[in-house]
């Protein structure tokens, strides 16, 4: 499936309204598909990306940036119900295969996220890839010919009531 559905059209520009993130933590800059299980994003690392070490984006910060693509698809989901949003929780991981060090200012990312399984308390897996689609012309042949320089199976919760006290905010 490569299409959206429901209520929310893609391309999504504006991210940050599906996220219980806000200014320089949201990490998204579309939503370019998604369906009942499943989300394609796209980033780009600027200049002022809130997670480069030394100038670079070190690989492992990507797990921060396919979380949130979990959290995208979650809002997608409680927009689409007339719900709000809600906090989400990074568990852990398991299957980290990490095939790059860093990535560099000006490289473009896709996100996809696939549901593996949840159940109805919240929690969830989720398999993941951070792909590099492109990067500045200096950088050309250092990383994997695929483009895959991230994956996981990525554990998160996500309460399923305030009950807890816990809600997202903008």
């Amino acid at each position: 499936m490569t299409e959206c559905n429901k209520k929310l059209v893609c391309p999504i520009e504006t991210v940050a309204p599906l996220l219980p993130h806000s200014g320089r933590m949201v990490l998204l800059d579309r939503i370019t598909a998604y369906g009942d299980d499943f989300l394609e994003a796209e980033a780009e690392i600027r200049p002022d990306h809130i997670l480069l070490e030394q100038g670079v984006l070190p690989c492992l910060s990507g797990a921060e940036i396919m979380a949130q693509g979990i959290a995208a698809l979650a809002g997608c989901r409680a927009v689409n119900a007339g719900e709000p949003v809600r906090l989400g929780f990074l568990l852990g991981s398991r299957k980290l295969n990490v095939f790059a060090d860093v990535l560099p200012v000006g490289s473009r990312l896709k996100i996809e996220v696939r549901a593996s399984t949840q159940d109805g308390s919240g929690f969830g897996v989720f398999d993941c890839r951070l792909l590099c689609v492109s990067v500045p012309p200096s950088w050309t042949g250092r990383l994997p010919p695929d483009g895959v320089v991230l994956a996981a199976a990525l554990n998160v919760y996500s309460p399923k009531a305030d009950s807890d006290g816990l809600s997202g905010g903008q």
